[in-house]
């Protein structure tokens, strides 16, 4: 089994390329969607949030606001390395065990969505990446519509990843995704026949 590294930059359209991957039939391992389910009340790195955070960003029926937990970490770079790397070990270890599984069920390919791929060292386990890039004029406008925030706070979410001209050169694979997503789409359509006739 081929395992495919997804990532990009926030708002760079990484969850619109995920989904064709599923359109496809392909298995996607989602980061986001892991981290959010090990979040839940009792889970392992809910155990580990509710430790670190303060109750502001605990709602009263226990829950997370992700909200304040957003502020918190894209405000305090300290707060946010400490919490990854208390955090991405547990993460990775659910995903491991979910490629493993679709191994078993012998599947040709799976991909594995992860926004910080390279920062968190997930990409050893990958045989090939592809990067999501936007330019970032575009990205920028695309953050600031999308969370309905302002141009200082987006640019600080934006500098709290690596550079995605970086992810750009590390990477096989490049979807640039600042124009139309027809024209993502047949960069997508390229990229899967080659990742099918390897």
């Amino acid at each position: 089994m081929k395992i495919i590294g997804l990532t990009g930059g926030i708002a760079s359209g990484k969850s619109l390329v995920q989904q064709w991957f599923i359109d496809e039939n392909i298995p996607v391992i989602d980061a986001d969607l892991v981290y959010k389910q090990l979040s839940k009340p009792g889970g392992m790195v809910y155990n580990i949030l509710v430790q670190i955070v303060s109750n502001d960003c605990i709602l009263p029926e226990g829950t997370l606001n992700w909200k304040c937990l957003g502020q918190l970490l894209f405000s305090n770079e300290e707060f946010r390395l400490r919490l990854n790397k208390a955090v991405h070990p547990l993460v990775q270890e659910e995903m491991l065990k979910r490629l493993e599984r679709l191994r078993i069920e012998n599947k040709p390919l799976a991909i594995v969505s992860v926004p910080l791929l390279y920062e968190s060292g997930f990409n050893r386990y990958c045989d090939k990446v592809i990067c999501v890039y936007v330019r970032p004029e575009v990205q920028l406008e695309r953050l600031k519509t999308r969370d309905g925030i302002d141009e200082t706070y987006a640019k600080i979410k934006i500098l709290a990843q690596l550079p995605l001209e970086q992810k750009r050169s590390f990477a096989d694979f490049v979807i640039d995704n600042s124009g139309s997503q027809e024209q993502s789409r047949v960069e997508f359509q390229l990229i899967l026949a080659s990742l099918r006739s390897e």
